[in-house]
């Protein structure tokens, strides 16, 4: 199975350039178009379709995730509305929780579970009581290796000001899967940059970006800031193997190139 990770879409109002500089819809077609070449089985979108939560940026949303060739799922952001995405997308997304988006699917091989991290009105991730015990029910409904896909990561990544707005109950949530093995990584958003970390035992990859990316800076005092950086998405190859990450580039790039002639390597 390939799953394409979609994360951090950020589109506004009528299209409008996001930040005087960005234009996140046609950075959302591209990666579309990139998707959609690649023939994944699912995509996942880990939150932060809006920009502003607004009614209109769930309407151009809808318009353009029906273009997908493969069937998705979807967790929202710090920057989404949750009852307004559930309305706006409600003929994609089919949620069990009233409230809470979270998704469970089980697949030949794996469970792929969903976690609603997003606060109304506030940056930061914390999931509710409901949600923590929603998943212990699918965690104990299995025992297939899951990979648990949220927006907020559970670890600071050394970006003082997107760490300060991360997973605020991340022990909360490890209390719900410490008694179960079949957890096997988490996947989250929100970062903006391809990040890998180790959370407790769990591996944490975070989505990079296909728009804008958070500048990589170190500094406790930095202005936060963005730059463009090459666009990528993140893919996921399950199989009874297990799980393999990789990062796919959008655009155009040069190659590929054959490494041998005939049967001798290049000289």
């Amino acid at each position: 199975m390939l799953i394409a990770q979609l994360t951090d879409l950020h589109i506004k109002k009528d299209g409008k350039i996001a930040y005087q500089k960005v234009d996140t819809l046609q950075c959302f077609k591209d990666a579309i178009e990139h998707i959609n070449a690649l023939n994944v089985d699912l995509v996942v979108l880990t939150g932060d379709l809006g920009d502003f939560g607004k009614e209109e940026e769930y309407v151009i949303i809808r318009q353009e995730l029906k273009k997908l060739n493969a069937p998705i799922r979807i967790i929202p952001g710090n920057h989404d509305h949750k009852v307004k995405l559930r309305e706006g997308l409600s003929d994609l997304v089919d949620y069990e929780h009233p409230l809470e988006c979270n998704f469970a699917l089980e697949t030949e091989h794996h469970h792929l579970i969903g976690l609603d991290s997003s606060v109304v009105g506030k940056p930061f991730g914390s999931i509710a009581k409901d949600s923590l015990n929603w998943l212990r029910e699918k965690l104990l409904d299995t025992s297939k290796p899951t990979l648990l896909f949220m927006h907020h990561p559970p670890i600071k990544v050394g970006v003082e000001h997107m760490d300060v707005q991360n997973l605020h109950n991340s022990e909360d949530l490890w209390d719900v899967i410490a008694p179960f093995n079949q957890v096997k990584a988490v996947v989250t958003g929100h970062l903006h940059r391809p990040v890998c970390g180790i959370w407790k035992h769990l591996p944490v990859w975070v989505g990079p970006s296909h728009s804008h990316s958070v500048a990589l800076d170190f500094d406790k005092e930095g202005i936060p800031s963005f730059q463009l950086e090459p666009k990528a998405i993140r893919l996921f190859k399950l199989d009874e193997q297990g799980i393999v990450g990789h990062i796919s580039y959008i655009g155009q790039h040069e190659g590929p190139f054959p490494f041998f002639d005939g049967s001798a390597l290049l000289d």
